[in-house]
């Protein structure tokens, strides 16, 4: 194993990764002994270019620190503990253009799979709960930040920030220490942990599901855009059928 705790530089790359982890998936649990509702941030005072200057910052400081966690910090970990070249990080997490008609391929086949088993969780958790899982998605608190361009930028960006993390990076670690089915199992876990901050656990449910499948089929094609891509245009769709019900009243 190349970490050790006698070196600076490791430390520094443990103390990165740590904080990643509270951030994105320590910090989503303790939300829900906290909640609360996203409060709008913006006022009847304010003019339209000020609401534009702030969803810009807000965006921005978003995806700035979604970079920062899950792209900057395993990029870190390669450069200060394994001492690997930009390119061999990409050839360790699997990020390769190689092949990428089959990773394409692959990455529509596990979207529709991912359709499919989204749809049947919610059909479950509305006959077990009595709850209409549509009251449960967190874009109406998204809009209160962000508008609609913003939201699809958001959805585009952030799943390869995500893939790159979870699927990426940590499914490479975890396989070293123990197995493949056990960093899938592990990262699909983490995963719907990470999404616990919109304070539903129906959205944690799904997540871990999808976790799977990105995971599958990312050992599957070796390849990392796979899951990129069903995630990409799984969210992407997923948002426009929630604007598109909601222009009808659903």
């Amino acid at each position: 194993m190349d970490f050790t705790i006698r070196k600076p530089t490791h430390l520094l790359a443990l103390l990165g990764l740590l904080l990643s982890l509270f951030l994105f998936v320590i910090a989503p649990v303790l939300s829900l002994f906290y909640p609360s509702q996203i409060p709008s941030v913006y006022t009847t005072s304010m003019t339209p270019l000020q609401k534009e200057f702030l969803q810009i910052f807000l965006l921005f400081f978003q995806l700035f620190f979604v970079f920062l966690g899950m792209i900057f910090v395993p990029i870190l970990w390669y450069k200060l503990v394994n001492h690997l070249t930009l390119r061999e990080v990409f050839a360790r997490i699997n990020l390769r253009l190689s092949h990428i008609d089959q990773a394409v391929l692959w990455g529509i086949i596990a979207l529709i799979t991912a359709f499919a088993l989204t749809i049947t969780i919610g059909l479950l958790y509305t006959f077990a709960t009595g709850v209409n899982t549509e009251k449960l998605s967190n874009i109406p608190d998204l809009q209160k930040l962000f508008s609609i361009p913003a939201l699809y930028l958001l959805v585009i960006i952030q799943p390869f920030c995500e893939e790159f993390f979870f699927r990426g990076f940590l499914l490479e670690k975890i396989t070293k220490i123990s197995n493949v089915p056990i960093a899938i199992v592990s990262t699909a876990l983490l995963f719907g942990l990470s999404h616990l901050s919109y304070t539903y656990a129906y959205t944690a449910y799904v997540a871990v599901v999808l976790g799977l499948i990105f995971g599958l089929v990312v050992v599957k094609t070796k390849n990392l855009f796979s899951s990129v891509f069903a995630h990409t245009i799984l969210n992407i769709t997923s948002l426009t059928l929630y604007f598109f019900g909601k222009s009808f009243g659903m």
